[in-house]
């Protein structure tokens, strides 16, 4: 368990203020339960809330989104997707699954390795998003925005923020050159594995995580702009995105997926605080230097995501 976690447990906030929102979260939530989260969003608070705060999702939550705007927007978003079902197979390929299962008869979620977890989570993930992309050539049909199949999506005019989102998927799964366990093994070898080598999967569970993560705050925000109109008809998108796409996009059930595989990081990375004893400032030491290893790519993922919203 981290540093400070022991005893009494300490709780984040219900909420978190700034002048131009309120973000909420579970009031369950706290550093110790939700240490990824907190780690992350203590370093880019300003940056996280210009994310999920953007003139395009206040114009989608008051129904002022003109259909144009929203069209070219959801042809970018299954550009996203696509992007996202590749990386879903590389991590998937770069995975280290346990030879050997546990000595249980009947195991809990918790009792399977961290990795075979991991798994699950993917595979759900990549029925998810196919969905979605049904759910985008229906809806889009059905409320006249976009003709997905007379769309060349590669000709289509690319928001700013989709080539850095892109690069970031190219990236999972991938090691440097030079580095990784086989180089460990093959140097110097014998002792502990150095922690920059340790959950190895990381960066890329983060990758998913955080975009996943935006996505929901970013449009339960603007669920939380949303203005008695109980059919939308009176909505520039005839009530596309009140009535199919942000209370999808905001489920409670979005909100379980995304902090499932939260939940699966923290518990990974506590198992390696744990490793090194009682030591309270060690258990911070190790916390830093392995959080510390995303969050290059979390201040990336807020720049993407930032410049994912088009300009209105």
């Amino acid at each position: 368990m981290p540093s400070g976690c022991s005893g009494k447990r300490r709780r984040m906030p219900q909420r978190y203020t700034n002048p131009q929102a309120t973000l909420y979260f579970n009031p369950s939530l706290d550093p110790c339960r939700d240490m990824l989260f907190s780690y992350l969003f203590s370093h880019q608070i300003p940056r996280f809330f210009s994310t999920i705060i953007h003139p395009f999702l206040l114009a989608a939550a008051k129904g002022t989104l003109p259909k144009d705007v929203l069209s070219h927007w959801l042809v970018n978003d299954r550009l996203y997707i696509h992007a996202y079902i590749r990386a879903a197979g590389q991590l998937l390929a770069s995975l280290e699954l346990p030879k050997h299962l546990p000595g249980v008869e009947q195991p809990g979620e918790e009792d399977e390795a961290f990795e075979v977890r991991l798994v699950d989570w993917l595979i759900e993930a990549l029925v998810a998003v196919r969905r979605e992309e049904r759910m985008f050539l229906e809806v889009g049909g059905r409320y006249e925005l976009v003709d997905f199949v007379g769309v060349n999506s590669r000709e289509v005019g690319r928001v700013k923020g989709l080539g850095v989102i892109e690069g970031l998927f190219r990236d999972v799964g991938r090691k440097e050159k030079g580095k990784g366990l086989g180089s460990w093994l093959l140097g110097a070898g014998g002792g502990e594995l150095p922690v920059s080598e340790k959950i190895p999967w990381l960066e890329g569970a983060v990758t998913f995580w955080g975009t996943e993560r935006v996505y929901l705050e970013a449009w339960s925000w603007a669920r939380g702009q949303q203005e008695e109109r109980p059919n939308g008809k009176e909505d520039e998108d005839g009530g596309a995105l009140r009535r199919e796409f942000i209370p999808n996009w905001s489920s409670d059930e979005f909100r379980g997926f995304v902090e499932r595989l939260g939940v699966l990081i923290d518990q990974a990375v506590e198992r390696e605080i744990g490793m090194v004893g009682e030591d309270g400032q060690k258990q911070e030491e190790v916390k830093k230097e392995i959080l510390g290893r995303v969050e290059g790519k979390w201040r990336t993922l807020m720049e993407g995501e930032k410049g994912f919203w088009p300009d209105v």
